[in-house]
């Protein structure tokens, strides 16, 4: 057999062995992804069928679906997210059904539910609230339903699904809407109904996901099923929109604003017993896209467009299959600096993405699922440049092309369920760079051309158990994977709780093992084996595969029926950590890792999830981080401080090292049809790059040998003062701490509900963002590797239409 083969068989054959084990015990674990599904069958006490109205409802997870039960009394809920629901069951001439329901996996759940007679009664009958928390699980993501996703406030273009992320603790936006999740660069990974996407997906990467194709987002940072990998940073989860009853139902949403903002969604969704369809098309265009470097916002126009449509069909024996189909594009010019405007540049970008799944689901027996889905997808970017850019000519068209096979089995006991399961993924990745000084054109200094495929495969194996109030998740994960380096690595994940009913209190614990490729954007030029032919580059080592540990421990309960709250501690330890190296002020960035880096910090929410028109969430972050030296993979500029750390230890703050985040809202539905809700967003400030020559010192008047954050994230670049630099931004930076000062945004938003006839409805929505019109300057790091500066005041309305 082939060498190159035999960690991929070594995981086929762990597969194999370890079915014969899930068969026998028998199992659980949670659906990740909205496919869990409800059957009910309602009769009255001498059995004859009811067509009730049914409802299942959760605080927990913030989701609610409704149906009515046809002239059997039977009714299936699809697209149930896995949690702790209240299900309740009326008809006229019975009394109400309550039950308490968990939906625990994707498998089938069959409830029969039998009304009895309503009884003459006097006395009000108090209903119960449905569920706010669920004691008996380990990990438990942060999840926003529909309706905070559609009253979300206005934003920039592209930024609604990472504006939702953001409210929750431990997530930091740097530029141009790039997540970090507890300190990491490139680890965030997408769900999209279920297939995982590793790609880096920034706006200036690639077209962004909006929250109105979307049911749900839900975050998970600990705690990690070994059914997740390669990027874990931090997993955030979509599921595309599910429909809310049967027949035709159409949606339409209209948003403009500042910076001539301008967007529109119009989606259509038709629901029979056996089929689900949705069709939706979104466009847009802003004038501010990306986050300039000047307060003048100069050449930021954008413009974006995109197709989704995704089909559901019963099968027969409770099967189902589904298929979705997404395409978008975005067009862009780069934002200028100063220099870069009175030169005359322009600098465009275009992004393209075409994907496609599909999805079986097949019931092998009761409580055993199987479950299979397939991907292909294409990604493209390009940016091409005038001949006036400074202080170089970039001409760039890269892109991959993946295919994706990802199949498990889930089967489902009393006490147990065991979940088995494994990928195999197909690249073919494709660069193509141009680089020259521009009075030289067209002699081209650096002209590079590469296209590699590589394997990735995987498998699991994942074991949820429960005895008493002690319940905790098993799994160990084994990847493979092939680029320019080869590496394989087995992961264990372990997360545990134990839930104490006399104070409502649940103590957890977690701690997972992650493997992590390389980046895949640039990465071809990023670690190329031999010389480039410019005099600026040097030093390429291929970009190595990272490692790491992450240990969390902490407590969540409810307070009374009102209040959610978690609180959370973790800690993570870095090999070959990943960041970015910022190439010669182009706006393109490649990956790059540093020896080690250690992370630490305390996360608290506090939410109230819907009580008495009242709803609320605080979510506060404090971190700490400190990478270290040398740098171990990646592209090195000549003269710039990354050259420099090649053979040195040196420890510095992480760029993502902001020590205090905090997100709040409150929403009051001050009348059935009218709502208002104010929020705040505070963060303590990056760490900047500051040079260490004297002019730095003479010109701020700081001292940088009494600067403890002196030697901030090392990239590449120029001293500041070489590029204008106005004082307002100046006035924004603390050169004695070497850190940007705080930022702070004050929002308000109300919304009504003007128009009502049956399920048709019209509401209108004004938002007001960054009220005090503050200055808020995000990244602060000289020339090269840019400065970035986040919206202004900005006010949007919202139109949304049910029909």
């Amino acid at each position: 057999m082939n060498s190159r083969n035999k960690p991929v068989a070594a995981m086929w054959a762990l597969v194999l062995a370890v079915v014969a084990t899930t068969c026998i015990r028998g199992p659980f674990l949670r659906a990740q992804a909205m496919d869990g599904r409800v059957d009910v069958r309602v009769v009255d006490s001498s059995g004859g069928s009811v067509p009730a109205t049914v409802a299942l409802a959760s605080r927990s997870v913030d989701f609610r679906a409704t149906g009515q039960a046809d002239s059997d009394g039977r009714l299936a809920l699809r697209r149930i997210p896995a949690g702790a629901f209240l299900l309740t069951v009326s008809h006229d001439g019975f009394s109400v059904f309550e039950r308490r329901v968990e939906v625990r996996s994707a498998v089938p759940e069959f409830i029969e539910v039998m009304l009895e007679p309503e009884p003459v009664r006097e006395q009000v009958t108090v209903r119960a609230a449905p569920p706010l928390f669920e004691p008996r699980r380990p990990s438990q993501p942060v999840r926003v339903g529909r309706r905070l996703l559609a009253e979300g406030l206005g934003t920039v273009m592209g930024r609604s699904a990472v504006d939702v992320v953001t409210t929750t603790p431990g997530w930091l936006l740097e530029a141009n809407a790039v997540l970090h999740p507890r300190g990491s660069e490139y680890d965030t990974q997408y769900v999209i109904d279920g297939m995982p996407l590793y790609d880096n997906r920034s706006i200036a990467f690639a077209p962004a996901f909006i929250s109105d194709d979307f049911e749900s987002v839900s975050v998970l940072t600990a705690g990690i099923p070994a059914e997740y990998g390669r990027r874990l940073g931090g997993v955030i989860a979509l599921d595309s929109r599910r429909s809310p009853s049967l027949g035709h139902r159409s949606t339409a949403q209209l948003q403009g604003g500042s910076f001539a903002h301008r967007t529109g969604y119009l989606a259509h969704q038709h629901s029979s017993r056996r089929t689900e369809i949705l069709i939706g098309a979104q466009g847009g265009t802003t004038d501010r896209y990306l986050d300039p470097p000047s307060v003048e916002n100069f050449t930021n126009k954008a413009s974006s467009s995109g197709f989704n449509a995704r089909l559901s069909r019963d099968l027969p024996g409770r099967d189902r299959l589904s298929a979705y189909f997404r395409a978008s594009r975005t067009g862009f010019l780069v934002p200028n600096d100063l220099e870069q405007q009175e030169a005359g540049q322009r600098q465009d970008r275009r992004s393209a993405e075409t994907s496609g799944q599909l999805h079986y689901q097949g019931v092998l027996s009761p409580g055993t699922l199987l479950s299979l889905r397939g991907m292909v997808r294409d990604l493209s970017s390009k940016l091409w440049s005038n001949e006036l850019s400074t202080p170089v000519y970039v001409l760039q068209d890269r892109g991959f092309r993946e295919g994706a096979i990802v199949g498990d089995i889930t089967v489902q006991r009393e006490g147990h369920t065991i979940k088995i399961g494994g990928d195999a993924r197909w690249n073919w990745f494709r660069e193509d760079f141009k680089m020259a000084e521009p009075d030289e054109l067209p002699v081209f200094d650096l002209d590079f051309r590469d296209e590699r495929r590589s394997t990735e495969a995987s498998g699991y194996l994942q074991d949820q158990f429960r005895f008493g109030g002690f319940a905790a998740t098993v799994g160990f994960r084994f990847d493979h994977y092939s680029l320019l380096v080869s590496d394989t690595a087995v992961s264990p994940r372990l997360a545990a709780s134990y839930y104490i009913p006399q104070a409502s209190l649940q103590l957890f614990a977690s701690y997972d093992r992650i493997f992590q490729p390389p980046p895949t954007e640039n990465l071809l030029l990023s670690s190329a084996a031999t010389g480039l032919g410019i005099d600026a580059v040097e030093g390429l080592l291929a970009v190595p595969t990272s490692r790491a540990d992450f240990v969390e421990v902490g407590l969540r309960r409810p307070i009374g029926d009102l209040l959610r709250v978690d609180v959370k501690h973790f800690w993570r330890d870095f090999s070959n950590y990943i960041d970015d190296d910022v190439f010669l002020n182009t706006g393109l960035s490649f990956p790059i890792t540093f020896d080690s880096a250690q992370i630490q910090g305390t996360e608290v929410r506090l939410e109230i999830p819907r009580w008495k028109g009242v709803s609320s969430y605080v979510s506060y972050s404090n971190l700490l981080g400190r990478a270290r030296s040398p740098v171990t993979g990646g592209l090195f500029i000549e003269g710039g401080e990354a050259e420099e750390l090649r053979d040195v230890s040196v420890e510095f703050p992480i760029s993502q090292d902001q020590r205090n985040t905090v997100a709040a809202m409150v929403r009051f539905q001050i009348h059935p049809r009218v709502w208002t809700s104010f929020g705040v967003r505070y963060g303590s400030g990056l760490p900047v790059e500051l040079e260490d020559d004297d002019d730095d010192d003479d010109e701020h008047g700081h001292d940088d040998a009494d600067d403890d954050d002196d030697d901030s994230h090392p990239e590449d670049g120029d001293a500041h003062e070489e590029q204008p630099i106005p004082d307002a931004i100046l006035g924004q930076i603390n050169f004695d701490r070497g850190r940007v000062r705080p930022n702070l945004s004050l929002d308000f938003s109300v919304g009504a509900r003007v128009w009502t006839s049956g399920p048709r409805s019209a509401e209108l929505q004004f938002d007001l963002r960054n009220a005090a019109d503050r200055l808020n300057v995000i990244n602060f790091s000289g020339l090269f590797s840019g400065t970035a500066l986040a919206p202004g005041r900005q006010f949007t309305v919202q139109l949304r239409l049910q029909f």
